[in-house]
């Protein structure tokens, strides 16, 4: 059954989506179809997204995206910004920050070494699990940034849009073209 529009957790969810927020607050299907589809490059927008609104909440001077072209080494820093935002709201959740940008650095690292392997196929397939693991340490530190937020499921941002399915029609493009190039030529 739906909700009135006026009870209490319908309340609840307009004020935490009408909130300003700490960081960049999505739906976790939404960010994982769009940080595959595009092959990881969404990880840019993400990243930019995450230290913009953090510029935004804290007045820190950082430049969102320097920090987003040069994501891989500002992982670390992020990851634990937010751990930090989580203590100082009193706020009780493990998820380990360091190790997941640990994590996320070496699988960086991993698909970045992949292209040296001879044979394309393997080099394909590894690229493809680097991705999902990927993805799974994102979508972990999503998880946080969506508790930080009181928006446990990310609803406030959680639909497709226009310019999503762009970037959605883009990247399956981009992978079409992957996989002429690997398996065909």
């Amino acid at each position: 059954m739906i909700a009135p529009s006026d009870s209490p957790a319908t309340v609840e969810f307009l004020d935490a989506a009408a909130a300003p927020r700490d960081f960049y607050v999505v739906g976790k299907s939404k960010l994982a179809l769009l940080f595959v589809s595009t092959s990881g490059f969404f990880f840019i927008y993400w990243f930019y997204r995450n230290w913009k609104l953090y510029r935004a909440a804290t007045g820190n001077k950082v430049f969102p995206l320097f920090r987003a072209i040069l994501g891989v080494f500002f992982v670390y820093s992020l990851f634990t910004k937010i751990d930090h935002r989580i203590g100082a709201a009193d706020l009780k959740y493990r998820w380990y920050p360091r190790s997941l940008a640990l994590a996320f650095i070496l699988l960086a690292c991993t698909g970045s070494a992949l292209m040296w392997l001879p044979d394309v196929q393997i080099r394909f397939a590894l690229s493809l699990l680097v991705l999902l693991l990927q993805t799974c340490c994102l979508l972990r530190v999503q998880n946080a940034i969506n508790y930080l937020a009181g928006d446990v499921d990310g609803l406030g941002n959680s639909k497709l849009t226009f310019a999503n399915g762009i970037w959605v029609a883009l990247g399956l493009c981009w992978w079409g073209l992957a996989i002429i190039g690997f398996y065909v030529l």
